[in-house]
């Protein structure tokens, strides 16, 4: 039941750790990421419409600046005139000179208002004279500076387009006709591009083109009715549908002929490939934030429940120590009142013992026959009340119950004497006692009587440890918690895995019957409840033990 409900608690840590810390992460990951796809999106789709609207104006003005190239060659045509008898040879040889480096134009007209031809220059397509002047003079009061026809095709199908405009020869007007080779001109406007799919042509209120287009065909052929029926739209780039194709375009008026319309169209794959390219790098680099984070997260949350699971532990350890503490506890008062009851009948079975011995030592029991079993006896007994007293005093001492005083002690000179004490006693067992003193070991506030007792328990049972001879070594050191280090370290045989939890109980012993009570360490860690310290014991059987005091500055009792 304690190990369901320690799990509950493990899961439901793990789920406020995540909706606390991870989960606000990772939406706030998700915004940022969704929040940068739409900026990036966006700014994409703008620079793809500004370059197509750019490409439009380059267009137009290119147009623009062929047409009125064209419109100058007809001005500079009307210069010529000296005289109508040298006219001709002069528009002649102006021509020659101007189609060299203007490839597209292929003729020239000079007719009069009433449609007789004046003066021809070149091959020009159409020879309906008359036609070419009604077409004008039927524009009204005030004719647009020129008339810019549709393109058509003549009889052998070679497209062309007709430029007409009123010229004043002399004191007389007539009206010029160019004849323009669409092939050319639109050859000369296709030189305006950007990147693959990019494209611009012309096309006429009807839909047909007036240039030709890779997508949408030759000149003379028609366009797809949504771009044909659509109006000219300044700095306005729409999308449509075509053959599973979307595409961005933009339709202009084109300035010199207002039944023309620029188109610039591109395929949006080509124009979002840049943002693709970068956006797959982007997802991808969020992906790895992403997954960076969920490890972290685990890795947070693996870490936090290990960490729990080490307090669980330390808890369970604090507490079977308190349990060790109240039942060492139970048992030195148990332990306070036997003695105190055990003293009183000792001490009166060892006075009379005493008194019997005197009484065997009288003239009228010298010769008694069984004097010396009851002098044996009589002995046995006066030694096994020692015993016992000897035993109850302990049981005193593990109690607590002696009387000591707090003065400052210098441990390494109390260590010092005692070791110099048992000195001898150990080397007749061929057991050597070395010190290892740590220099400027601070004074600390204790009961050096208690302290005595504690050093003298520990190295008798180093020495009971090591029947056949050893080495027992007694170091201090500054403690890292601020006071100081007391190690005592055998090299006896050790304590087996399953008695090292049982050490510290009263009466637990290992040795032979009659060989020690088991109170040794229990004394220890009452002496050290009763000072504020703490004692640990590490053992490996077959190479000795290690027993660690931890002694604060100043006595204080555990627990205060």
């Amino acid at each position: 039941m304690f190990n369901m409900r320690l799990e509950l608690q493990k899961r439901r840590l793990t789920s406020i750790i995540f909706l606390s810390s991870i989960l606000p992460l990772f939406l706030i990951a998700i915004c940022i990421f969704l929040y940068a796809i739409h900026s990036i999106d966006k700014e994409y789709q703008k620079i793809g419409a500004s370059e197509i609207y750019t490409l439009s104006k380059e267009y137009s003005e290119k147009s623009n600046q062929e047409i009125e190239s064209a419109l100058q060659l007809i001005e500079f045509f009307s210069t010529l005139h000296k005289g109508e008898e040298y006219f001709r040879a002069d528009l002649l040889q102006a021509y020659e000179e101007i189609s060299r480096s203007t490839e597209w134009l292929e003729g020239i007209v000079i007719v009069s208002d009433q449609g007789e031809r004046v003066a021809t220059a070149g091959l020009p397509h159409s020879q309906d004279f008359e036609s070419i002047a009604s077409t004008y003079s039927a524009t009204g009061q005030t004719p647009p500076r020129a008339l810019i026809s549709d393109v058509q095709a003549n009889p052998k199908g070679i497209p062309y387009f007709l430029i007409t405009t009123r010229i004043q020869l002399g004191s007389k007007t007539h009206i010029a006709c160019l004849s323009i080779n669409a092939f050319l001109f639109s050859a000369t406007l296709d030189k305006v591009r950007i990147g693959r799919t990019g494209e611009v042509f012309l096309i006429n209120t009807s839909g047909v083109l007036q240039t030709k287009s890779i997508m949408h065909g030759s000149i003379l052929d028609s366009v797809d009715k949504t771009l044909a029926e659509q109006t000219s739209q300044a700095d306005a780039v729409l999308q449509r549908e075509w053959e599973g194709t979307r595409l961005w375009y933009i339709v202009l008026p084109l300035v010199t002929n207002p039944n023309w319309r620029i188109v610039v169209q591109r395929d949006e794959r080509e124009i979002l490939q840049s943002r693709d390219t970068l956006l797959a790098r982007f997802i991808m680099l969020g992906v790895l934030c992403l997954v960076a984070l969920v490890a972290i997260a685990v890795r947070t949350i693996k870490k936090t429940r290990g960490l729990q699971d080490q307090m669980e532990e330390e808890r369970a350890q604090l507490t079977d120590y308190h349990i060790q503490v109240q039942k060492l506890d139970a048992i030195s008062q148990l332990g306070v009142g036997l003695a105190h009851e055990v003293n009183n009948p000792l001490a009166i079975i060892g006075e009379e013992a005493g008194w019997m011995q005197d009484v065997l030592k009288r003239e009228s029991f010298k010769d008694h026959p069984d004097v010396g079993e009851l002098r044996d006896s009589l002995h046995q007994i006066v030694v096994q009340t020692g015993r016992s007293r000897e035993i109850t005093h302990k049981l005193l001492s593990f109690g607590g119950k002696t009387d000591g005083i707090i003065r400052d002690t210098n441990l390494n000179t109390l260590v010092a004497d005692i070791v110099t004490l048992r000195r001898r006693e150990a080397s007749q067992k061929n057991i050597e006692i070395r010190e290892e003193l740590a220099p400027k070991l601070p004074i600390i506030q204790s009961e050096p009587s208690l302290l005595r007792q504690l050093l003298i328990n520990l190295i008798n049972n180093s020495i009971d440890a090591m029947p056949d001879g050893g080495q027992i070594t007694v170091s201090t050191a500054p403690s890292l918690e601020g006071g100081v280090q007391l190690r005592v370290h055998d090299t006896g045989f050790g304590i087996c895995e399953e008695n090292l939890c049982k050490i510290f109980d009263p009466f637990f012993t290992t040795k032979p019957p009659g060989k020690g009570a088991g109170l040794g360490l229990s004394i220890c860690h009452g002496i050290l409840q009763r000072i504020g310290g703490q004692i640990f014991v590490s053992s490996e059987p077959g190479k000795g033990t290690i027993a660690t005091i931890e002694l604060p500055l100043e006595a204080r009792p555990l627990g205060r």
